[in-house]
């Protein structure tokens, strides 16, 4: 029987000679949106390699260039570093080595920062203030995501040292040892584990161990070294480090301490002077953990994100092509195709249509953590902005609990003969309701939890899983798609926005980032807005940037009256609008006598109808958006407690009785 080193000996040649796309899902770990292959190693460290390093890894050990302290031995602290930073070559293997940079990170240490006044960034103080050293994980995804080009991945790669594997050696030691506040510690924590919640596989950081990140070598000398050979004064110097920042900006970074000792650049051989490439300076830039997203370049993320999802959105129908990734399974039910996957966490997700590139926006990990605004008194319902910048609304599914409702009454009656409809069902009816014209909001997935979550006894009603349990799960094993004792979830495009009416709003921060409004008229329009909410009785209420609706037309342009001016939008339910006073009572009764008529026509009863279950666009001018008739447009929002429905959904599978 192999012994624990024996063991770990052979993970490691495996590892060896497998490429990094083949290791086993046990092996690769994620964060910040980099991807580890994770190796314990014969020291009893953990060693985390990314794509980059993989190929390298017989380098990459800590037996090649950690062990014995070789890093400091046959290596040299590099000088003007804060911190400690080595550069050495690694041990030889294959009879190569590696030309290498180790360096020790200072997560939750003390940011010695000063800023002179002359410092030609212009970063805010408050910023200053709060500076922090990245986390070796969260470095590492900065890096990848600057190397990408960041906020503008056209312009020419901006060059940097390769990130290629984190060590965490085995040895613990106290906080005075490592300088490590306990505080600033936990923030790094909590940002990682949020990003890690859902893997099948987290990293977790220790605050007793230390954290060696290594990186490859840039051939060159930074530019302080390089200024006498290249001729460079103090003000060249200055024009450069101007220069950088520029380019980083370009890209929507910023380094809080960035000076000529982190711009690497290569003197000529001949006749002095740098290298230029079609008339740039070639420079790298080194020295990540003060590196950060500038404000802006978080906000065009969001909005890019948010378009690329639109664009996906529009497309959702289409059906998968052949590269789509296999883990995703096409199915239908009720009538409404779907893209079917289980997650890491034992969760289930189904995606409303056919198209594989909307599936990650809607896993739990990306909306279910996320600041929210509870919608409903009664039921568990969400507004939300997920980390890509889409807003949704999710609901909690009621099925399989028995509704509280008076026995006695008649409505009563009704909706506990009924029963909670399933997620299946309501996303169906949402679906065919609007093919029949009627507005209804836009279903985008269903998901399970990994975890179980059980139903009081008296409160349990099974009826809805003996009709779904026919249907089953694409793919093997199968198994019903609807099972007792788990939390469901149906998402939902939040009203007037992101997908809702895909090229007819845009909300105002969205407008901002795509330049359809400059920052002049972005701040204009947000203080009107908020002007005239209260000149329409609605004070006090805290209303984002992103919740402002701005009409567009087909060409995605905004509409502007003969004076320039744009209408603006707010989305509330129709009881709301009611409550303020801004929909009188008459024009409330209509339209919800209105759309209980068109629900009557098709056969279809809203069993518990209010002004909740109604959405209504206001304008800003105390005009609701209206159909062609001139009457007010509402659109139904919920679909659990509607019956008559059968005729309209896809036919149930063979031997399934209706409800």
């Amino acid at each position: 029987m192999p012994t624990p080193i024996q063991r770990v000996s052979e993970r490691i040649a495996f590892a060896a000679r497998t490429a990094f796309d083949r290791l086993p899902p046990e092996m690769v770990v994620s964060a910040f949106g980099v991807q580890y292959g994770h190796l314990s190693t014969a020291e009893g460290g953990d060693l985390f390699v990314t794509r980059l390093g993989w190929p390298m890894l017989d380098r990459l050990l800590p037996s090649q260039w950690y062990a014995d302290g070789w890093y400091a031995s046959h290596g040299s602290q590099l000088k003007g570093s804060t911190g400690n930073v080595y550069r050495v070559a690694s041990r030889p293997a294959g009879g190569k080595s590696l030309d290498l940079v180790v360096k020790f990170s200072r997560m939750a240490q003390e940011v010695p920062l000063e800023v002179s006044t002359g410092f030609p960034d212009n970063v805010p103080p408050e910023v200053i203030a709060n500076a922090r050293f990245n986390s070796p994980m969260e470095e590492f995804g900065l890096v990848m995501e600057l190397r990408g080009g960041g906020a503008a991945p056209e312009l020419p790669r901006m060059l940097t040292q390769k990130p290629l594997a984190i060590y965490v050696p085995p040895e613990t030691y106290q906080l005075w040892e490592l300088g490590r506040s306990r505080s600033r510690f936990e923030n790094h924590g909590h940002m990682l584990s949020r990003d890690q919640e859902h893997a099948t596989k987290a990293i977790e950081l220790d605050i007793r161990r230390m954290y060696v990140l290594v990186y490859g070598w840039i051939k060159g000398l930074d530019a302080e070294d390089a200024a006498e050979d290249a001729g460079l004064d103090a003000a060249d110097l200055e024009r450069l480090t101007v220069e950088v920042i520029a380019e980083m900006h370009e890209r929507g970074f910023r380094v809080l301490d960035n000076k000529p000792k982190h711009f690497i650049v290569r003197p000529l051989r001949r006749g002095g002077g740098l290298l230029h490439r079609e008339g740039a300076l070639v420079y790298g830039l080194v020295d990540y953990e003060l590196l950060q997203r500038t404000t802006e370049h978080q906000e065009a993320f969001w909005s890019r994100r948010r378009q690329i999802y639109r664009d996906l959105f529009r497309r959702r129908d289409e059906p998968s092509p052949a590269s789509s990734a296999t883990h995703l399974r096409p199915g239908r039910v009720f009538g409404v195709d779907y893209l079917y996957a289980e997650t890491p966490d034992g969760g289930r997700v189904w995606t409303v249509g056919r198209n594989p590139g909307l599936f990650d926006y809607f896993l739990a990990s990306r909306w279910h953590r996320t600041p929210r605004t509870k919608l409903s008194p009664r039921n568990e319902v969400y507004a939300t902005r997920t980390r890509d910048g889409i807003d949704i609304v999710y609901r909690k599914s009621n099925v399989g609990v028995r509704p509280r409702a008076d026995p006695f009454e008649r409505r009563g009656r009704q909706i506990r003969e009924h029963g909670y409809n399933s997620p299946f069902e309501t996303v169906a009816i949402a679906e065919a309701l609007r093919r029949k014209g009627i507005a209804a909001t836009v279903p985008l997935a269903i998901t399970r939890t990994g975890h179980h979550s059980g139903t009081a006894r008296f409160l349990h009603d099974a009826r809805r899983f003996r009709v779904h349990e026919p249907f089953r799960t694409p793919g093997a094993p199968a198994e019903p798609i609807l099972i007792p004792d788990f939390d469901y979830y149906t998402l939902w495009a939040s009203f007037g926005c992101s997908g809702q009416e895909a090229g007819a709003t845009v909300d105002l921060e969205t407008a901002r980032a795509r330049e359809l409004l400059d920052d002049a008229e972005f701040k204009a329009l947000a203080g009107q807005s908020r002007a005239d909410l209260v000149a329409l009785g609605i004070a006090g209420v805290p209303i984002a940037n992103h919740e402002f609706l701005l009409s567009t037309d087909a060409a995605g342009r905004l509409e502007r009256d003969a004076r320039g001016k744009t209408r603006v939008a707010l989305a509330m339910d129709a009881l709301t609008a009611f409550e303020y006073q801004v929909l009188k009572e008459d024009r409330y009764q209509d339209l919800l006598r209105r759309i209980s008529g068109q629900l009557g026509t098709l056969g279809v009863q809203k069993l518990d109808f209010s002004g909740n279950d109604v959405l209504v666009l206001l304008g800003l001018d105390g005009e609701f958006l209206a159909g062609p008739d001139g009457e007010i447009s509402g659109t139904l929002c919920s679909f659990e407690l509607m019956r008559g429905f059968e005729g309209l959904i896809g036919e149930p599978p063979e031997g399934v009785p209706g409800i």
